[in-house]
């Protein structure tokens, strides 16, 4: 697994790529326990890249949202893969997270819209 980490206007944009899972899930912790100690507003989980997601990724997920919202900080979410959303509505995460197909709703839906120059971003929302 991979993961990307990018910080504009005070939001990291964490986009993990490939299986979040038992194996890859101490990767994924350490990396948001750093986003967590630089957190400024909140944080965009781009799950767009997720390709797979077992119990103990969802658990770590769950785990994310709570830190996050309980340092006041604003997350959200982005996934797109009908078969994860599948998982997380039978779990009923779809009615806690903020859930975005893509990132242009998600950066709208928390107000950051300014200072991006690629305005590739913002190509699906109009």
């Amino acid at each position: 697994m991979e993961i990307l980490v990018e910080e504009k206007e005070g939001y990291h944009t964490v986009t993990p790529v490939g299986e979040l899972d038992i194996y890859t899930v101490p990767l994924f912790r350490k990396v948001i326990l750093k986003v967590e100690g630089d957190l400024k507003k909140g944080v965009i989980l781009d799950l767009s890249q997720m390709s797979f997601v077992d119990s103990s990724g969802i658990g770590a997920l769950i785990e994310t949202y709570q830190k996050i919202t309980s340092k006041n900080g604003e997350i959200v979410f982005i996934l797109d893969n009908p078969r994860i959303m599948k998982i997380f509505k039978l779990v009923k995460l779809d009615r806690v997270f903020k859930i975005f197909p893509n990132l242009g709703q998600a950066l709208q839906s928390i107000g950051v819209s300014r200072g991006y120059i690629d305005e590739e971003f913002f190509s699906d929302i109009t």
